[in-house]
């Protein structure tokens, strides 16, 4: 009996163990294969890889990372002056570091910028290829579209466009630009709560400019500006900033690492002023730039003396103005800090350096006062209006969303006030009129689409005015060169900011006769009958800063000529 006992107590310890090696065995097999597996095959593989790199020599790994540059980046150089230039030098260095770089130079065409010609002529080592090209932007009618095209040259993904005068002495930094631009910050979510950097898929368009400053760039100027424009209003706005988040615009010698299919998007991406013309279009495209925390090393100084300098400068000029012209800019608002002097442009005070923006466009010292420069572009006294001929009260820039040039609104207030101050020296009875009034009830300033002032005048009081009575036979500059003639439409008088310039303010004769109003000699909508009841009293509405004579009950005035205002809410005051 016991001998059982013994028997039956060994086969249940027999069967336990076998049942708990079955349990390990099924458990280990739907558990922890695949973790066991994958932590075998990937020790296996990064034995490998040390095995593999422990073979590789450093000039395996050199030659590995400079393929990688190679096949990524195109650097472009385009911006230099030929007349001054450091650009086979600055070449040099970069085949020194990276061989075989491609390397694209673009020359812009004329005289100004292609002479004297660049020749670069460079002894190739065993293994080293001619990777250099120099394409001329100039159009050429003997050539194809594509061979006309810059960005065709370019077979990487990324160009990275160089300033003139550059020294290379190392691919470090290269090699960093080209990782952060390969990389993109992904934003927080519940699975990874902490903002990660995510590597950026090979058919995805980078939609950024990665701005890469120059160790030699003054620390006392700020480098960035803030980039607003305006194109409805022709107006164009910069604002210095400090900070590197809000650089729409970087203003110092850099590099711009960027997508070239971004480029590609672009309709003039390589257009003079670079980089400033690059700089709008990719504001206008919503394109974000970063500015890298690391720079390139300068080259040999450049434009040292007065002569280059200047020259330089008169082509920037050129290139300004060209480019306002082109996105028909006619207003530049430019906030800096700075001491203010009494150089300071102001509105109207239009000076020919204002048009260039350089790097000292604002201290970095931020505590010094704000100061607001305005300079207005067109309209002047010899030039002709910006408004041109006007059919069925539309100007043309109505059908381009635009609103009147703001140039051409300043010139029509100084005359509109030219004309008030006469009028109310000689004791003219006048009222302001048809819209520039209905403009004065509304906002109590002149509208944006406005072209012309309408000031209507008691006809008995002509003879106060010297200089209305000599434009009735011919017409009449005044002391200040403000031209008054009689309009060759109707018998109405008009008063131009300059016998060129036709921005002006129409003068209208009505004759008081009993209870009735009527126009004297011109013909139109504007000469409408009414009551004289609108003229006693008088009244007066604040337009442009000043307390304007207008007719009493003026909405009811306003409406019988078919004239509406948006605003009830007015300011009329009686006489």
């Amino acid at each position: 009996m016991k001998v059982y006992r013994l028997r039956l107590v060994k086969l249940l310890l027999l069967g336990f163990i076998l049942a708990n090696m079955l349990f390990f065995y099924y458990t280990w097999n739907s558990l922890f294969w695949r973790r066991i597996s994958n932590a075998l095959t990937g020790g296996a593989a990064e034995a490998k890889a040390k095995s593999v790199s422990a073979k590789l020599t450093p000039k395996d790994k050199t030659r590995n990372a400079n393929k990688h540059i190679r096949k990524s980046i195109t650097i472009v150089f385009y911006g230099h002056y030929n007349f001054e230039q450091d650009l086979r030098a600055s070449i040099d260095s970069i085949l020194n570091i990276v061989p075989n770089m491609p390397i694209l130079v673009l020359q812009e065409a004329g005289a100004d910028y292609a002479y004297p010609p660049i020749s670069l002529e460079r002894n190739l080592t065993n293994g080293e290829e001619n990777t250099v090209r120099f394409m001329p932007l100039g159009f050429d009618v003997r050539s194809t579209h594509e061979q006309l095209n810059p960005l065709a040259a370019i077979r990487t993904r990324y160009a990275l466009l160089m300033p003139d005068s550059v020294r290379l002495n190392g691919k470090n930094l290269l090699q960093k630009i080209l990782r952060e631009m390969n990389t993109k910050l992904k934003l927080k979510t519940k699975d990874a709560p902490q903002p990660q950097r995510v590597t950026v898929a090979p058919d995805e368009i980078v939609r950024q400019l990665l701005l890469v400053p120059f160790a030699g760039n003054l620390k006392s100027f700020s480098s960035c500006a803030q980039l607003h424009l305006d194109l409805p209003n022709w107006t164009l706005e910069l604002d210095a900033r400090n900070d590197s988040l809000h650089c729409d615009m970087f203003l110092q010698k850099h590099a711009i690492l960027i997508d070239v299919a971004v480029l590609g998007s672009m309709p003039e991406p390589f257009s003079l002023p670079f980089p400033e013309m690059l700089y709008m279009q990719a504001k206008i495209a919503n394109l974000t730039t970063s500015v890298f925390a690391q720079s390139f090393m300068e080259g040999r100084r450049l434009f040292a003396s007065f002569h280059t300098k200047q020259r330089r400068l008169e082509l920037r000029r050129r290139q300004f103005r060209e480019l306002y012209k082109k996105l028909q800019i006619k207003r530049l608002v430019r906030r800096t800090h700075r001491i203010t002097g009494k150089s300071s442009a102001r509105e109207g005070n239009w000076q020919p350096h204002s048009l260039v923006l350089d790097a000292q466009f604002s201290s970095s010292n931020f505590s010094l006062p704000l100061v607001t420069d305005i300079d207005l572009f067109g309209c002047e006294r010899t030039t002709k209006s910006c408004i041109g001929s006007v059919y069925n009260k539309r100007p043309f820039y109505y059908y381009l969303g635009k609103h009147t040039p703001p140039c051409c609104l300043d010139k029509l207030k100084t005359t509109f006030n030219h004309v008030l101050e006469e009028f109310e020296n000689v004791g003219i009875r006048y009222w302001l009129d048809n819209y520039a009034l209905k403009s004065a009830v509304e906002t109590n300033q002149l509208s944006p689409d406005a072209y012309d002032i309408d000031i209507s005048f008691n006809v008995h009081d002509l003879e106060r005015s010297n200089a209305m009575k000599k434009s009735q036979s011919k017409p009449h500059v005044d002391n200040e060169g403000f031209y008054w003639l009689k309009a060759t439409d109707g018998h109405y008088f008009r008063v131009q900011f300059s016998k060129v310039n036709q921005v002006g303010v129409n003068l209208l004769p009505y004759e008081i006769s009993g209870n009735e109003v009527r126009a004297s000699g011109f013909f139109g909508w504007k000469a409408s009958t009414f009551s004289a009841d609108y003229l006693h009293p008088m009244s007066t509405v604040l337009f442009l800063g000043k307390s304007i004579m207008c007719p009493n009950n003026v909405l009811e005035y306003l409406e019988a000529k078919h004239i509406k205002v948006k605003s009830e809410d007015i300011a009329i005051e009686d006489e």
